[in-house]
């Protein structure tokens, strides 16, 4: 088997099979490359005619997302202010409502003590003045006689009772 031209026709044959299996093999492969690149060209197509589109879309998506997003802003700080305004009118009327509480006090203790003014006995209430003392020698009297002078007996004060409005101070 030294004869070289043997080996060099079994060295072309091996190479000639080998060809040919490497063509039967990128045949398949060629043919499937050139159908995902036909593919590739319509999803190309596709995507240049709708892309613009879907981007516009998510562009005007976007602005009016951020115009929501400033008009909940706006809401939020117009609630925050009724929020406050009615927290200042609560307290205003809790400052209202204590000056009418302290107000309507004021009025049932004067009408307590004005009722028991009244109620009281009619002794009690009139006050005596002291009757007047005409001067003994005064030019205005016709004549030289003196009036006759009533002592005043003294009154005790009245006791103060438990709800008596002046025993409250």
């Amino acid at each position: 088997m030294t004869n070289p031209v043997l080996w060099l026709g079994l060295s072309l044959l091996l190479l000639a099979v080998g060809l040919v299996a490497l063509v039967c093999v990128c045949v398949p492969t060629l043919m499937g490359l050139a159908r995902a690149a036909r593919s590739a060209e319509k999803l190309f197509d596709t995507l240049d005619r709708e892309l613009p589109r879907t981007l516009e879309a998510m562009r005007s998506t976007g602005a009016d997302l951020s115009d929501l997003a400033d008009d909940m802003t706006d809401g939020v700080s117009s609630a925050r202010n009724i929020v406050k305004q009615v927290d200042r009118g609560l307290s205003d009327v809790r400052q209202q409502a204590h000056q009418a509480q302290r107000t309507s006090r004021s009025v049932a203790v004067g009408f307590r003590a004005a009722w028991r003014v009244l109620t009281k006995p009619s002794s009690r209430r009139k006050s005596r003045r002291p009757p007047v003392k005409p001067t003994p020698y005064s030019p205005s009297a016709p004549s030289q006689q003196t009036a006759k002078i009533y002592p005043i007996p003294p009154q005790s004060p009245p006791k103060p009772t438990p709800d008596d409005p002046s025993s409250d101070q």
